[in-house]
């Protein structure tokens, strides 16, 4: 072959590779792992936690407040208080403790009791003191009553050297990417459009047993630790070191309270965490019910008020609204003056006909001379009645007029009426019998 067809040849292939290449790049459909973020996940982020439990034969109930459960009716079994932020009053507390005391599981995160770089707790260096609470604000927090907190007396605190745990190392740095998506993650924990990736500053590990374990379970802790007050009861078991969990008897039931939420949808995966969940749920074994509640905030008092008393205040609102529009009608524009001239002559009646309605003895006058007239115009057309008692001239003119006898008896010999309905059917009465009269 010519140097000229060996040179043809090897463009023909250069232009085919070139070719394939393109195609296979540019035209062939080919999987590509994407990872997202169901938005449910993201609206609820014990999601993960609801899952789990449920799969292992939880019956799983989700509340976005305290204020939505009615603390009075509360299923045996295990309630979650899956975040801290907001306040619980004296009386849910109270009926908590007395519902954990039947033998019921209550997990929740006590409030700070002190900000960072204050009462000796000074901050890492390079920490900022918003990041280093967890993204909540300890002002905020400082300002909430905290009735289990106290009742135990342990309270949230912040350390800056690692603890004694499993390891007494510090986990390695999250890689960069991790990083930058951590800092997006808002201050409610809601996760943004990145999956976020919990981080307190330095992390280690930490160890508890359950009981009855037989190996202990690693959980990653931060620097938020439980911290004993002076009067602080004695937990039944916790961590190594009683700063990440512990469990304390109350009545039948456990009180645990925890550093942070290991349950999220962002923590349940790593370690053991999902495990502590499921020992924990099973420290109830005969209630297989679950109650995950997103945050403490207590309903405002407007909706408090309607959940205890709706029958009373719509009952209220109705009695107002009746007054209200009583008093509006004798209420409304003024109205004009009366014009000077001289008024028309049936004005003149109209007003001695409500004069009379009202003075003492004035439907029988009005009655009397209606039926005066009647009874005169009777005697000039119809004067054979006048030799018929009263009962037999009612039943003659009842017959006549086409009249019920009682009402003709009442117009003719009756008492005048006292209400104004049936004054009016007498008066009617005597007017209908003139007429008939009348025209013959």
């Amino acid at each position: 072959m010519s140097r000229r067809g060996v040179a043809i040849a090897l463009a023909c292939a250069a232009l085919a590779a070139a070719g394939s290449w393109l195609w296979l790049d540019l035209m062939e459909r080919v999987w590509r792992p994407a990872q997202r973020i169901h938005p449910e996940s993201v609206s609820n982020p014990m999601l993960a936690a609801s899952r789990l439990l449920e799969r292992h034969g939880r019956k799983v109930l989700a509340y976005k407040q305290l204020g939505d459960v009615d603390l009075r009716a509360i299923p045996d079994g295990m309630l979650v208080l899956a975040d801290n932020t907001g306040q619980m009053n004296d009386a849910q507390a109270a009926q908590l403790l007395a519902w954990v005391a039947r033998g019921n599981t209550l997990l929740a995160q006590p409030h700070w009791s002190g900000l960072p770089g204050l009462r000796g707790l000074p901050v890492p260096v390079g920490e900022p003191p918003q990041r280093a609470t967890g993204g909540r604000n300890p002002l905020r927090q400082l300002a909430e009553p905290d009735p289990i907190g106290a009742h135990l007396g342990v309270s949230l605190s912040y350390r800056s050297k690692l603890r004694a745990g499993c390891e007494t190392d510090a986990m390695p740095p999250l890689p960069p990417e991790e990083e930058d998506q951590e800092e997006d993650q808002d201050e409610d924990g809601d996760a943004p459009a990145a999956i976020p990736v919990d981080s307190q500053g330095p992390r280690q590990l930490t160890c508890v047993t359950l009981p009855g374990g037989a190996y202990p379970l690693t959980l990653e802790t931060g620097g938020e630790v439980l911290t004993s007050g002076p009067k602080a009861r004695q937990a039944l078991w916790s961590d190594v070191d009683g700063m990440a969990v512990r469990v304390h008897a109350e009545g039948k039931g456990h009180l645990v309270l925890l550093s942070d939420n290991y349950f999220n949808n962002y923590r349940l995966g790593r370690r053991d965490h999902a495990e502590l969940l499921l020992g924990l749920a099973a420290l109830n074994p005969r209630a297989p019910r679950v109650l995950i509640v997103r945050d403490l905030s207590a309903v405002p008092w407007y909706a408090a008020l309607w959940r205890a008393a709706h029958l009373f205040l719509g009952a209220l609102a109705v009695l107002l609204s009746l007054a209200w529009w009583r008093a509006a009608r004798r209420h409304g524009p003024l109205l004009p003056e009366p014009a000077t001239e001289r008024r028309a002559l049936l004005e003149h009646i109209e007003a001695s006909g409500n004069w009379l309605w009202r003075a003492r003895g004035g439907r029988e006058v009005l009655l009397a001379a209606a039926r005066q007239e009647t009874l005169a115009l009777l005697r000039r057309r119809a004067p054979e009645l006048e030799r018929l008692g009263d009962a037999e001239k009612a039943a003659r003119l009842a017959r006549l007029c086409g009249l019920e006898e009682i009402a003709l008896r009442e117009a003719l010999f009756g008492p005048a009426a006292a209400q104004a309905a049936a004054f009016t059917r007498q008066i009617q009465t005597l007017q209908h019998i003139r007429k008939r009269y009348e025209r013959h």
